[in-house]
């Protein structure tokens, strides 16, 4: 049984200005030690995915409208909120998007570790989750004797940092990174991805990482799931996404990254824009984009497998599908 099991998800954000469809009956595996990448462009359904998982959705506006998501055994659609405290930062920790407002800026950093323990280690005494922080610090990189200084007193890698050493202070089974290094400059983030990487093989924890950087996908994942209005267009291992590329939404992020093999003048970008979630397209939500687009595309594609562990949600791979017996999330 994988650790993370979604089926079907579907959370919708139901405002005045009309229904905001965000996650559209997506299917996601996580086993117990793996890292696996969440890849897509801006309001492609990411973080409403992660906060879905950890029973976040704000409602008002937002509701989950059908689907299941087991988390080693347990439905947490179905976990009363109590018990989903105990699950947050106990067993699912999430590292926030931006390392300079993630942090209360009012207490200083080893307090802000040492209230996590507490919380999630009843009869830990305050001394001792004084000591866990400390240990916590210097496991991220942090000198200890920097451990009473407050937020402000640190570089945005460093409070990043902090953010990552409060995550993993409880040993969860699974961490939800969220664009963990959007606001850092490009050394600091190498710095904090070799870091994640190695306190995630040490420690033997699972791991989704949310971004839209295909670069920070190769460096630190073992599947990638590729997620476009909603719905997961590609699934699979790096090598079926890097080396093996079917569907043409991944195929067009590819061709928009910049290359150090090809004299070129300029990038080869997505043409046209990403779909207004109030009124996503009939079909396939990328078909206006694609460049491959038919008639076909105006049905809903199905969600196949066309090699092992390898899953394209587009007709023109329909033919190639193998036996899908319990894989397909939709009619």
């Amino acid at each position: 049984m994988a650790l993370l099991d979604i089926k079907n998800l579907t959370i919708y954000y139901e405002t005045e200005d009309g229904v905001v469809k965000a996650v559209n009956g997506i299917d996601l595996q996580l086993e117990k030690g793996e890292s696996l990448g969440l890849v897509g462009e801006t309001g492609a359904g990411k973080t409403t995915t992660a906060l879905g998982i950890l029973g976040l959705i704000p409602n008002p506006p937002g509701k989950v409208k059908g689907g299941e998501i087991w988390f080693d055994g347990q439905d947490l659609l179905k976990t009363p909120e109590k018990e989903m405290r105990a699950i947050r930062g106990g067993k699912i920790s999430m590292v926030f998007q931006d390392p300079m407002t993630a942090l209360n800026p009012v207490h200083k950093v080893v307090d802000q570790i040492a209230e996590m323990v507490l919380l999630h280690n009843e009869g830990i005494s305050k001394a001792d989750a004084q000591v866990r922080a400390l240990q916590m610090l210097e496991m991220v990189g942090i000198p200890a004797d920097r451990a009473n200084e407050y937020p402000h007193q640190f570089s945005g890698g460093m409070k990043q940092r902090v953010i990552i050493a409060i995550a993993l202070a409880c040993n969860p089974e699974m961490i939800i990174a969220d664009e963990p290094t959007t606001a850092l400059d490009v050394t600091i983030q190498a710095q904090v991805l070799d870091m994640i990487r190695g306190l995630r093989e040490r420690l033997g924890t699972s791991l989704l990482m949310i971004t839209h950087d295909l670069g920070v996908v190769a460096e630190i994942c073992d599947k990638v799931a590729v997620i476009y209005g909603g719905e997961i267009m590609e699934y699979g291992t790096l090598e079926h996404i890097y080396n093996e590329t079917a569907h043409p939404y991944t195929k067009g992020l590819f061709g928009s990254l910049p290359r150090l093999d090809l004299d070129v003048d300029r990038l080869t970008p997505i043409q046209g824009l990403t779909p207004d979630p109030t009124n996503l397209p009939a079909g396939c939500p990328f078909g206006p984009r694609c460049p491959q687009h038919t008639e076909a595309c105006d049905v809903k594609p199905p969600y196949n497998e066309i090699s092992p562990g390898h899953f394209v949600r587009c007709m023109l791979f329909n033919d190639q599908a193998i036996n899908t017996a319990g894989k397909e999330s939709e009619e």
